[in-house]
């Protein structure tokens, strides 16, 4: 039998579930309940307008929300961050721990075109951010994610990921765009510095505010040491090699061919990742948005090589 199977939680978590859950566990009285959206590990629902509670969706010894409590209370960060607040060990209703933290109003960025914000001033954000949080000391994280292992587990199954999106999303030439693509690769990741990073920086945890500034980064469960790059993935997935310009101008460290290699090829990895896993969900607008990002980096991608310099 498939171990994902296996290690998934089959529950089905109605609003009348999740609050009787919750007010079982805890002083709290739920009076508004809705579900905020349903990523590859979590389910996260938004109570009382106030509190952000995750159901982990799989069985796993690598999510440990009191190890991100202690490293969230210690991030000193010049925006905002959860924190986490609850955290129940497999309580009354649910076989896994559930963790809440107050809740960071904002836009995530996956939801705001390039067009409508200056790009500038968000790269400048980020670069500064990502910097920030890479040259940071005294964090004794003991887990080091092997994202090249990943990676290979993942191109072992490519025709059956690439199988897991409709054809008329997906036509013969971008099947064939992405195969030529990462046939490219050579999974030679430098053996760098291992620094401080966030380790699932997509778009979808960058938040915004009214004035399309970043105010928070949110979902930090898979804080980690590894190379500095991996926090770039998802800026590549949102916003393709001229916005990865654009930060990496305000940070003060230039990948290597290699490095950009490997932020390019996870980046497209996470469309497809995102497209299979909102395919199987009914929200049609991020949907629709998941696969507009698809085909801007398919585009981007077509008839060039990973290790290309970044271009405007």
């Amino acid at each position: 039998m498939n171990s994902d199977i296996e290690n998934t939680i089959d529950i089905l978590l109605s609003s009348t579930k999740v609050a009787r859950i919750i007010e079982e566990n805890s002083e709290l009285r739920v009076r508004s309940i809705r579900k905020l959206g349903e990523g590859l590990e979590f389910q996260s629902f938004l109570v009382n307008e106030n509190w952000v509670f995750r159901f982990p969706k799989h069985f796993s010894e690598a999510l440990d929300p009191v190890a991100e409590q202690a490293f969230s209370e210690n991030l000193n960060l010049s925006i905002s961050i959860p924190k986490i607040r609850y955290i129940w060990n497999q309580p009354w209703g649910y076989p896994e721990t559930i963790s809440g933290y107050g809740y960071l109003s904002g836009l995530a960025l996956e939801h705001v075109r390039a067009e409508e914000l200056d790009q500038e001033s968000l790269a400048n954000q980020l670069g500064t951010i990502l910097a920030e949080l890479h040259t940071m000391k005294g964090f004794g994280v003991t887990s080091v994610s092997d994202q090249l292992a990943t990676l290979r587990s993942w191109f072992e199954d490519l025709d059956d990921q690439l199988s897991g999106i409709a054809f008329y999303v997906l036509s013969k030439s971008d099947r064939l765009t992405i195969k030529s693509y990462f046939d490219q690769y050579e999974f030679d990741l430098p053996d760098s510095e291992r620094v401080l990073i966030h380790g699932d920086l997509g778009a979808d945890h960058i938040l915004l505010n009214d004035r399309r500034q970043l105010t928070g980064i949110i979902d930090w469960s898979n804080f980690t040491k590894g190379n500095r790059c991996r926090d770039f993935v998802g800026i590549w997935r949102w916003g393709g090699d001229a916005f990865c310009m654009r930060v990496f101008s305000y940070y003060p460290f230039q990948p290597s061919p290699a490095e950009l290699a490997f932020v390019r090829v996870m980046g497209l990895v996470s469309c497809i990742s995102r497209e299979i896993l909102l395919s199987e969900q009914s929200n049609n607008r991020v949907l629709s948005r998941a696969r507009e990002l698809l085909t801007q980096r398919l585009s981007d991608v077509t008839n060039r090589c990973p290790y290309e310099p970044l271009l405007d």
